[in-house]
């Protein structure tokens, strides 16, 4: 059979989760769901949930999580399409790869886009603010085009009505340039400065838009045939000859980082597109080089999911160290302020990322007493065993041990306890506590207690954080079934999905719980102010004679009561 979502699925549902799983972890039933020590990290305790008829697993000690394809990928290191095929064999079907000729259509197809994106910058009035923006953070017009750098039209349907035609609307949800509504499909990319991602050939792919107002500030295209953020790194193919000459990628966040620090001469700066690292990224990042230096904003560096890719970076056998920027600054702005040998130094002052972990959970405790230092040790007990290079954590032990004025013994006897805590005898109701409206919403929704329609006159994907935004789209797509929207999704994406899936929550008064939180996820107050705004904005059209414009204005507004009304009616 040939290598569609559709066959993956029909594969995936042949196959026996639990059989398979269990050759690798001694699983026991607990409940709906089976339960077993987790192979990815030092499991004291059963953290690892399999549930069969959702197709997934999930475990809450280390945060992997996914589907039967991912569980093999990981264990037995294979690619996506090895790990199909073995599985393919073990349920006697045939699986092959989409053939490359309707790859490269869609190479095609993204390639055009990419081409009507860069002639909206430089050849449309309403590119004016776009070309205001870039030249005033430093990019002038050759670094449009060596970048690939464009800008997306304000309105709903502008790329739509250019290619719908032509190349199908299916073709282009497919791609992650229109999104899939209530009613009809509209344009994913309006109002937004746009950054081509490319892959290893530098052919685009996909893309990431930057808006000038509002939120989210930026949006990337989801994952598609051709594009999984988690395997992919911006500005590679322009980073491959520094990344050969130094042997050492300068990892930053964002798309202007990568671009601030390549035209300052640092071209061994590559992008991770946020800070939730991937496997898959660590596995790329390999291929080139021996040492990666984070250089993130320090808030984001001190975050879990930044930790938790550092740990994935420096077990994939990678030296890790971390950029002690400055509070609030972040390398694109301290390049443009301080210029590029003020970046050059913050690099070669990096810390090995552990220290830099360790020295910010001192900052919060007090070492000079016997409680701070076993809080200190509390906080760093999870990190630790995350990490799985002796030699590193040997190192641990002895820095903590130096600073804590205490022998490496008592470190090394005080890092490994873990009291004996069972995910599924957890308070329950804490946990749910502990999230917020966007975790609510969509454990409910992945678990099947409400639908996407219940929410969708209230909320968008749009209104989702990026982390969480992939999740949305797929459930606002029509996806129902768990496994197949598994396929929709990234690395990072399948994790969180499969935590919301099987963490073993309960809500009271689901209704009370969907209410409150889509008041949290689209404040109404908010969305009277956007109407007010509207009202002016669509006079001002009128008089002007631009009824393009009045025309999306309009739509907005209607699309605004109608959330309105919703949640009044709900109230």
């Amino acid at each position: 059979m040939k290598g569609n979502r559709a066959d993956v699925q029909a594969i995936k549902e042949r196959v026996d989760t639990i059989g398979l799983i269990s050759r690798y972890v001694s699983l026991t039933k607990s409940g709906a769901n089976y339960k077993g020590r987790c192979p990815f990290h030092k499991d004291d305790t059963p953290s690892m949930v399999v549930n069969a008829e959702k197709g997934l697993w999930h475990c809450f000690g280390c945060g992997e999580g996914g589907d039967v394809i991912a569980f093999l990928m990981k264990i037995e290191r294979l690619s996506f399409i090895e790990a199909v095929k073995r599985l393919a064999a073990e349920v006697g079907m045939s699986f092959e790869a989409s053939d490359d000729g309707e790859r490269e259509k869609l190479r095609r197809i993204t390639a055009e886009a990419a081409e009507y994106f860069a002639a909206n910058l430089t050849g449309n009035a309403a590119g004016k603010k776009a070309r205001a923006y870039l030249l005033e953070r430093g990019y002038d017009e050759a670094s449009w085009k060596r970048y690939g750098l464009g800008y997306a039209l304000p309105g709903w349907d502008n790329l739509k009505r250019r290619f719908g035609s032509r190349h199908g609307e299916a073709t282009l949800v497919e791609l992650g340039l229109l999104v899939r509504g209530d009613e009809n499909t509209y344009d994913r990319f309006r109002d937004r400065t746009i950054f081509p991602i490319h892959d290893l050939s530098g052919r685009p792919i996909a893309f990431g838009g930057r808006a000038f107002e509002g939120e989210p500030k930026y949006l990337n295209s989801p994952k598609t045939p051709l594009f999984d953020k988690g395997r992919l790194l911006y500005g590679l193919p322009w980073a491959r000859e520094g990344l050969a000459a130094t042997r050492t990628a300068v990892l930053v966040e964002g798309y202007t980082d990568v671009l601030t620090l390549q035209q300052a001469g640092l071209t061994n700066a590559v992008g991770s597109m946020g800070t939730s690292l991937t496997q898959g990224q660590a596995d790329l990042l390999k291929r080139f080089v021996d040492d990666v230096v984070i250089s993130y904003d320090q808030d984001a560096a001190g975050g879990a999911a930044a930790i938790r890719g550092m740990q994935i970076l420096r077990n994939s056998g990678l030296g890790v160290r971390v950029v002690q920027l400055p509070s609030g600054e972040d390398p694109d702005g301290l390049v443009r302020r301080e210029g590029a040998e003020a970046m050059a130094a913050a690099i070669r002052a990096a810390v090995p990322f552990h220290r830099f972990f360790v020295d910010r959970v001192l900052a919060e405790h007090d070492r000079s007493t016997a409680r701070g230092k076993e809080r200190i040790l509390d906080a760093v007990r999870e990190f630790y065993r995350a990490v799985r290079v002796p030699t590193l954590r040997e190192e641990i032990e002895r820095h903590l041990a130096d600073l804590l004025d205490l022998s490496v013994e008592s470190v090394r006897r005080g890092l490994p306890r873990r009291r004996e805590v069972h995910w599924s005898d957890r308070d329950a109701q804490g946990a749910v506590e502990s999230w917020g409206e966007e975790e609510v919403l969509l454990s409910l929704l992945l678990r099947g207690e409400i639908t996407w329609d219940r929410i969708s006159g209230v909320a968008t994907p749009e209104d989702f954080s990026e982390g969480n935004r992939p999740i949305a789209e797929a459930l606002a797509s029509g996806v129902a079934e768990l496994s197949a929207l598994v396929d929709h999704l990234d690395e990072e994406s399948s994790r969180r999905a499969s935590y919301y899936a099987l963490a073993p929550v309960r809500f009271s008064d689901t209704d009370k719980a969907v209410r409150d939180a889509l008041a949290r996820l689209v404040p109404l107050p908010e969305a009277e102010q956007e109407l007010k705004d509207l009202t002016k904005q669509l006079e001002e059209a009128a008089e002007a004679g631009d009824w393009e414009r009045w025309n999306g204005l309009m739509e907005r507004k209607i699309a605004l009561k109608a959330k309105a009304l919703t949640a009044k009616g709900d109230e």
